[in-house]
């Protein structure tokens, strides 16, 4: 059996994304067991620190459940606006996975939708967000070594062609969105579940 810990916060406990991307691997044949530890807000940084909560149960986890895999998503503004911290905080938490045997993958998200407060504070177009999303995950995986799903690009694209991938709020998943990661999530795994 192939287990992996989804790590992050709404941006995966959204649909409750892993139990969806478990069924379409368990409908193609795989035997996979996800499991998540997520927080609302919650940054790579919160879950480093040996002083969070959620830093102390997600390595209880990865040392008494035997993960193939982590994957770890970041704050859905901070890989745009403060890459270096981004960097540097998956730098620590690809060496915390490593050390309990997972291997690290990266799940990089969505730029807002059109319309969105944060496109108007940081003056940023929806390709331009998205843009610095993609530069910053491909760095960190480039830098760790670790694998990338590109699940922000297929939310972007869906959403581009008019599907409701992402809710009123200019944010958040839509159950076709948390369908349409798992899916993708699925597409760049298949070869090594």
């Amino acid at each position: 059996m192939t287990k992996i810990l989804f790590i992050g916060n709404s941006y995966t406990f959204f649909n409750d994304m892993p139990k969806i991307f478990e069924r379409i691997c368990i409908e193609h044949g795989k035997d996979v067991r996800a499991d998540s530890i997520t927080c609302g807000g919650y940054t790579l940084s919160h879950f480093v620190s040996e002083e969070n909560e959620y830093g102390v149960k997600m390595r209880k986890m990865l040392s008494e459940c035997g993960y193939t895999y982590a994957v770890m998503q970041e704050q859905s503004i901070r890989p745009a606006n403060q890459p270096e911290t981004f960097i540097s905080s998956a730098k620590k938490l690809t060496g915390i996975v490593r050390s309990y045997g997972a291997e690290p993958v990266f799940y990089e998200t969505w730029a807002r939708a059109d319309g969105s407060d944060t496109l108007e504070k940081f003056s940023w177009t929806r390709d331009e967000m998205q843009s610095l999303l993609r530069q910053a995950y491909e760095r960190a995986a480039e830098e760790t070594g670790a694998k990338l799903v590109y699940a922000g690009e297929r939310v972007s694209e869906a959403y581009k062609n008019g599907e409701a991938v992402i809710c009123d709020d200019k944010s958040h998943p839509t159950p076709l969105g948390s369908e349409i990661i798992a899916e993708e999530f699925y597409r760049a795994l298949e070869d090594i579940l």
